[in-house]
């Protein structure tokens, strides 16, 4: 029976888009092809024409070829970059070194100064990696060379030269002489990427494929003190909780959850933590905890700050040994990330390498909310405490489940929130608000992404939030420095072999100290400043997951097309943030009080936001309304001065840095930055990212691979310009 007529015409529905579509798994099965190619000579050009380029090269860049440890090796690695010369292809050599079987520092160590070598060599993502196996030792270097390809940009093409009379499976687990390192390309947490672009032999072609594994993370049983966070990437959910409970119960359930997916008896956790969570007790009441059910680990504690995001700072001889140990005893290494990004991202490659299980236990919001979701795990290129490149040698690797305890939120410091502020604006900035009808005409193509869209409008709501927060952190500040201090002494005293009467005095005088800053906040703030603390915490956590799982989860989970949007204001971010590292290391050597000029990533972030707008604005592109909603976004949060150049100015002025200095050292580290190589780049230009129009609008590029990835040319000009106007404090400014 037909309707009555309103009288009004119904509004034709929206065609479906990319957007609105709900996709599945987005990974691919790994496969690999072996090329035969006639001994005993190596054909260059065959290596050239049938070695799958990377997406959106037509050629490769240059070459860079490694031997294994035989004179053999080394002697057909020359001859091929004979040839390379012969015709005018860029090519580097380098050997891999003859170690004794069992030694894990050995090869730990030269993974990471080849592939350093590589890259200050000029290696790019289009450069192409061949590993010319040594006679008897190929099931080995089959796995080094494997290991070596993922590092560089997270991952070049590589082509592996066999000998062998029989075929040899790269998609099997591939493992190093040590037995410690691994590649297996069908581990699910690896996401489909395989080992080897391609391997050329002497016998008849074929290819390999293996499906990938089924992916079984820890996915707790949610209990009523916990509150999940839906997130997935390339289609795989990715288990995310924060327990909102007593800080006690949350060490007591994450041990229990830990025990009761891998079993007391296999589990060997490696607590690894920085220093601050160490000296709060963060690392070792987890360690503890599962020491006391019956679960032997190894408890690693590290230096922390971007300085120290290097593989020496972490592949530490005892920590590898230990892993290596376990593994041989058939038990299942647990590395468990307590703290903040940098140790998340760290000791996530430590595991990727060794190919053990993954946990992550944020005690910061940028752990939480940015580092957590995303699979890309990494080192900074640090030669000599000066930061050449960040986050430049990794790999991507998941975690089997994210557990936050929302208590240790309480002992953060302030810039730590100013970091997670400016990141979310970052995000703001490029995002707009994706959940609204303008969010889906602008991220029309984006794949599933109505599942997760996110509205960035609530962050800046909650901003009174942000506001209590710091003050209450600063208000606290005292306590918190009195339970670190007696954390410290706490630890020298068990190193020291302490009498058991000071160390239990000092565990308890830490513990008073915790529990008053605790109560300062569940009873000394009134009601509505919880509220709001709480509103604010959970509007960043919530809408920056969102945001990722935005792009990640089925669009572009390797973060490498549309989710590049992310790196946005991250050029001259991560080049303020290099140099400033730089001085900070002088400072000490000098005895200088360098905490009001520290910025951590985010702070120069949310920094280089404004740098871009301002960009954006005198290349024509920004003005207006749209101008100030961006520039806003970061002078919102800026009350207490955690985005201001001004201090760091004065650190400049106390070392004689003056602003040319300090402009070219930015930009020395921009031209080594991390998306070179994406697309073209002319001389005397940077690839960067601009806004047009208004918060959520990037500039787009007429070439199709620039665009692909919401990239464009920005000259050095432009950005020295912007800089020197920040060293001159034009920026330091506050929303009123």
């Amino acid at each position: 029976m037909a309707s009555q007529s309103s009288g009004y015409s119904q509004a034709p529905k929206p065609a479906e888009m990319p957007f609105d579509q709900e996709p599945g798994l987005m990974l691919e099965d790994p496969s690999v092809p072996y090329l035969q190619m006639p001994a005993p000579a190596i054909d260059l050009r065959l290596l050239l024409s049938e070695t799958p380029l990377p997406k959106g090269a037509s050629q490769f860049s240059s070459l860079h070829v490694v031997s294994g440890a035989s004179e053999t090796a080394k002697g057909q690695a020359a001859a091929l970059q004979a040839s390379a010369q012969k015709i005018g292809k860029a090519c580097s050599v380098y050997a891999w070194p003859k170690l004794e079987e069992e030694d894990v520092a050995g090869e730990y160590n030269a993974f990471f100064s080849l592939t350093s070598d590589m890259i200050l060599k000029g290696a790019d993502r289009a450069s192409l990696m061949v590993f010319i196996a040594a006679e008897g030792s190929e099931e080995t270097d089959m796995a080094v060379a494997a290991i070596l390809a993922m590092l560089p940009f997270r991952g070049v093409q590589a082509a592996f030269i066999s000998g062998e009379s029989q075929y040899r499976d790269p998609l099997a687990c591939l493992r190093t002489a040590s037995g410690l390192f691994e590649y297996f390309a069908a581990q699910p947490e690896r996401m489909g990427r395989k080992s080897l672009a391609a391997i050329f032999g002497p016998l008849p072609s074929k290819t390999f494929h293996k499906p990938l594994a089924t992916w079984a993370p820890l996915r707790p049983k949610v209990l009523p003190a916990e509150k999940p966070a839906p997130f997935k990437i390339g289609g795989l959910d990715l288990p995310m909780v924060t327990f909102e409970g007593p800080y006690d119960a949350g060490v007591a359930r994450l041990t229990d959850l830990l025990i009761g997916h891998y079993g007391e008896k296999e589990l060997f956790p490696v607590t690894a933590v920085g220093e601050t969570g160490d000296a709060l007790g963060y690392g070792l009441d987890i360690h503890n905890m599962l020491q006391g059910r019956g679960c032997e680990g190894y408890y690693f504690a590290h230096a922390s700050g971007e300085s120290y995001k290097r593989p020496d700072a972490y592949g530490k001889p005892a920590l590898l040994h230990a892993i290596a140990s376990a593994k041989a005893a058939g038990k299942r290494v647990v590395v468990l990330a307590v703290g903040g990004g940098v140790n998340g991202n760290a000791m996530g490659m430590i595991a990727a390498l060794a190919g053990a299980d993954f946990v992550e236990v944020p005690t910061t919001l940028m752990h939480y909310n940015d580092a957590t979701t995303s699979a890309k795990k990494a080192f900074s290129l640090i030669v000599q405490g000066k930061i050449l490149s960040k986050n430049i040698l990794g790999t991507f690797y998941l975690p089997q489940l994210v557990f936050c305890i929302s208590e240790v939120f309480l002992t953060l410091d302030p810039c730590s929130v100013h970091a997670a502020s400016g990141e979310a604006a970052k995000t703001m900035s490029m995002l707009g608000k994706a959940s609204s009808s303008q969010g889906r005409k602008d991220f029309h193509n984006i794949l599933g992404a109505k599942e997760f869209a996110s509205d960035f409008t609530r962050i800046a709501a909650a901003a009174p939030g942000f506001e209590r927060l710091v003050a209450f952190l600063r208000g606290t500040a005292v306590l918190k420095e009195k339970a670190a201090k007696a954390g410290r002494m706490l630890r020298t005293s068990r190193e020291s072999g302490g009498p058991e009467s000071e160390i239990s005095r000092l565990q308890s005088e830490r513990q008073q100290h915790l529990s008053q800053l605790r109560s300062d906040f569940h009873e000394g703030l009134p009601e509505d400043g919880r509220k709001q603390v709480v509103s604010f915490l959970t509007a960043i956590n919530e809408e920056v997951i969102k945001a990722k799982a935005m792009f990640l989860a089925y669009s572009d989970p390797f973060e490498k097309y549309r989710a590049l949007l992310f790196e946005y204001a991250h050029t001259l971010g991560h080049g303020v943030e290099a140099f400033m590292n730089g001085l900070y290391r002088r400072a000490e050597a000098l005895k200088l009080d360098y905490s009001e000029a520290f910025r951590l990533h985010g702070q120069c972030v949310g920094m280089a936001v404004l740098w871009a707008g301002e960009m954006s604005k005198e290349l024509g592109h920004l003005e207006g309304d749209g101008y100030l909603a961006h520039q806003a976004l970061v002078c919102l949060f800026n009350r207490f001065g955690g985005f201001d150049f001004k201090p760091l100015r004065r650190l400049c002025d106390e070392l004689g840095v003056c602003r040319d200095e300090f402009c070219e050292g930015v930009l020395q580290v921009v031209r080594r930055d991390n998306k070179r190589g994406y697309c073209k780049c002319s001389p005397g230009n940077s690839v960067d990212q601009l806004v047009r129009e208004r918060p959520g609008c990037l500039l787009r590029s007429s070439d199709p691979s620039a665009e692909l990835r919401y990239l464009v040319e920005v000259s050095e000009e432009a950005q020295r310009e912007v800089l020197q106007r920040a060293f001159e404090g034009d920026y330091d400014l506050t929303l009123v």
